[in-house]
């Protein structure tokens, strides 16, 4: 309940509830346990269901066709890839934050990465209806702006520091494709 609560806040008055972020005592365990975890999860299990009723056959508009013995597979890779993604960001945050004159503080900038993609996270939901994806992306910049508000409150970056969620951003980008190209280098996706 106080996730639920806590998502309302930032969507509604983030600056407010990024201040009380920044204030409040946090673990990584914590945060998995409960925050990361259960909003994770939702992605994944709205895409499992949504491939195995809508994703019957090859539709030039509506996407294409899933084996119907790799669909938990593609679920399960979302699943991991989104807490990996979670867990890079505020690492990569961490790393560049001394361009910034910031000190390095991983659970501060997990905390960031966690909740700033609530927006996100949620909107996954959605993908129970595949073409409802355009609801993502509106979700995505969103969850950009509520990354900088909380890089300014949380990490104490500079206002006129924007780049730094650009660049942290840039960086995801990168070692996303560079762990997806590894996995299916290997055979995992």
């Amino acid at each position: 309940m106080e996730a639920l609560r806590r998502i309302t806040y930032l969507v509604f008055r983030p600056g407010a509830e990024w201040a009380l972020i920044a204030r409040e005592p946090s673990s990584v365990d914590v945060l998995l346990r409960r925050y990361i975890l259960p909003l994770s999860a939702l992605t994944p299990i709205a895409t499992f269901i949504g491939m195995n009723v809508f994703d019957r056959a090859w539709d030039v508009d509506q996407g294409y066709l899933v084996p119907p013995d790799q669909i938990f597979n593609a679920a399960a890779t979302t699943f991991f890839g989104i807490i990996g993604s979670i867990f890079a960001l505020a690492a990569i945050m961490t790393l560049i934050a001394p361009m910034y004159q910031c000190k390095r503080d991983y659970l501060a900038a997990l905390k960031v990465s966690a909740h700033g993609a609530s927006p996100l996270l949620l909107s996954g939901v959605t993908l129970v209806l595949p073409v409802m994806v355009v609801v993502s992306m509106f979700a995505l910049c969103y969850t950009l702006f509520l990354y900088y508000v909380g890089a300014t409150t949380v990490l104490e970056i500079r206002r006129d520091q924007a780049e730094f969620i650009g660049i942290s951003m840039l960086l995801l980008t990168f070692v996303s494709m560079m762990a997806g190209m590894a996995a299916a280098s290997i055979g995992l996706i």
